[in-house]
């Protein structure tokens, strides 16, 4: 008896590609270490809810500020996750499926902070 792996590489482009990847974290994170070396964030805190299925990446300016940025993920199906981006006083200002599109966004805020 012969057991035989049968390796099919179109396979794979039908997987569903969901979820929050590791180098989309340390997109947000190097971002903010751009904005506290320019000292105008303070800190960043993530927040992560299992059971909702929502992770929240929290920028603050100071110590005792509101959050001046939230970059929210939600898993909002089987294989979709929607990005959302709130700025302090303005509410949402970026909303979509795709990551690189609300990144944009809170990275052209933080430059407008810097500058």
């Amino acid at each position: 008896m012969t057991f035989r792996v049968i390796d099919n590489p179109d396979f794979n482009k039908f997987k569903a590609q969901s979820g929050f990847k590791n180098h989309q974290f340390k997109m947000l994170a190097g971002l903010f270490s751009r904005a506290a070396s320019a000292k105008v964030l303070y800190d960043f805190a993530v927040d992560v809810d299992f059971d909702e299925g929502v992770c929240t990446c929290t920028y603050y300016r100071s110590k005792n500020s509101p959050p001046c940025f939230q970059f929210i993920i939600r898993h909002v199906g089987p294989h979709t996750d929607m990005y959302e981006l709130y700025k302090e006083g303005k509410g949402r200002i970026a909303k979509s499926g795709l990551f690189e599109r609300v990144y944009k966004k809170l990275e052209e805020e933080v430059e407008a902070l810097i500058e």
